[in-house]
């Protein structure tokens, strides 16, 4: 079984005080069918953001995501005002259990995915390319995430800052795992 926690940041952009807020959150499976829904009515205090915590119902059995199988749910998060849809995201989302030797006492050294051991098989990538800095197409990294793959690597790790959004999107599908590295140091002046 499987317990999602979810956290929603909203943010009142009038002067005032806005009443009755309605937060949902359905997760879909691949072919749109709800699995599981919570709902939460909440009150928004001045233009500050607030962050609300929701947990769905238990999952029984729930597909895992794994490199063979990227099994991927849809998380998708309606804000509502008397009906009104005032905003909505969907969040693709796979469910995988990771361990680590630390975590274990079985004397198995190896780490485990979904309860295997798993051989991983990583690279580094530092996001630049010559006279676009950090600007890239769709098709540049479309051809940069087939490279990888072609090469064998099923993981891979971002070098000296989150790299463009568009990379998550394609480890999550092509079944590739995935680790951020954080600012190494600052870039942006933002």
């Amino acid at each position: 079984s499987a317990q999602l926690y979810i956290e929603t940041e909203v943010k009142n952009y009038s002067n005032t005080d806005v009443a009755s807020i309605t937060i949902e959150n359905q997760l879909q499976d691949e072919n749109g069918a709800i699995v599981a829904t919570v709902a939460e009515n909440v009150d928004l205090n001045g233009a500050n953001p607030e962050s609300f915590q929701q947990k769905l119902p238990l999952l029984d059995s729930p597909k895992l995501w794994s490199p063979e199988h990227p099994y991927l749910y849809k998380l998708v998060t309606t804000v509502r005002q008397e009906g009104k849809v005032l905003d909505h995201l969907e969040t693709p989302y796979g469910i995988r259990w990771i361990s680590y030797p630390q975590n274990r006492n079985d004397g198995d050294m190896r780490f485990h995915l979904n309860g295997k051991p798993y051989f991983i098989n990583g690279t580094c990538e530092y996001e630049h390319n010559m006279g676009r800095s950090h600007s890239f197409t769709e098709e540049m990294i479309g051809a940069r995430v087939n490279q990888m793959i072609s090469g064998g690597f099923n993981a891979f790790r971002e070098a000296h800052q989150p790299h463009n959004l568009r990379y998550q999107e394609h480890w999550d599908k092509e079944g590739v795992l995935f680790w951020s590295q954080f600012s190494a140091h600052i870039w942006y002046d933002t």
